[in-house]
């Protein structure tokens, strides 16, 4: 479980390193110019978040088993939020690979080819805020109904939910309000995640204590 930690410390780092990204609706030469000036920090980035998906898989197989074990009928939230991390991951790993091959190659790419491959990963992160909803949500009715921790971060968990709902727009809309939700909901659900490793971690020691 102490993986959810390592994951949010990785995650929030490689999505700072690199600077405040570009707007979507800006030119192509101005995207092209963030990526040849943050080239280095971008690649760091590209790593951290290669480490960050092998400790989010790790937290989300402990998460799953804890969520399962919680339930006394059928699994299916526990499934539920497994398939929803499962798919956010791998949206968020195909856009962060789309990432890490402009910082590597933007010289060979140009500008162009640069805010190509920027929009592709902006469009499949986009994807990821509806898996993410689902992991969110399912977790969240998970926490409501079962005595796993405090009921109140079940609410807080349904309401970042909705958070990335709103930022799945952007599939559709490349506009800078949408842009800006997604990464407040980044910012909101790594401290959900946080906050829910931290009172996880703290029942298993004080069940630990006991015995």
């Amino acid at each position: 479980m102490a993986a959810g930690l390592v994951f949010v410390v990785l995650v929030v780092v490689a999505a700072l390193i690199g600077g405040a990204p570009p707007k979507p609706t800006e030119s192509a030469l101005k995207i092209g110019s963030y990526f040849r000036d943050n080239q280095d920090a971008l690649k760091v980035g590209s790593y951290l978040n290669g480490l960050a998906a092998v400790t989010f898989l790790w937290f989300l197989g402990s998460l799953w088993a804890r969520l399962r074990r919680a339930e006394t009928a059928a699994s299916r939230l526990s499934v539920v939020a497994l398939a929803g991390g499962l798919a956010s991951l791998t949206f968020a790993t195909i856009a962060s690979g789309m990432l890490a091959f402009t910082a590597q190659y933007t010289d060979d790419l140009g500008a162009g080819g640069a805010k190509t491959f920027y929009l592709l990963a902006v469009v499949f992160l986009a994807f990821a805020a509806f898996a993410l909803a689902v992991f969110t949500s399912a977790v969240s009715v998970m926490i409501l109904r079962y005595p796993i921790v405090e009921n109140v971060l079940g609410w807080i968990g349904e309401g970042v939910a909705l958070l990335w709902l709103v930022a799945g727009v952007g599939v559709a809309d490349n506009s800078t309000a949408i842009h800006t939700i997604g990464f407040i909901a980044f910012l909101i659900w790594a401290g959900w995640i946080l906050i829910l490793t931290v009172l996880l971690l703290t029942r298993d020691l004080a069940v630990a204590t006991k015995k």
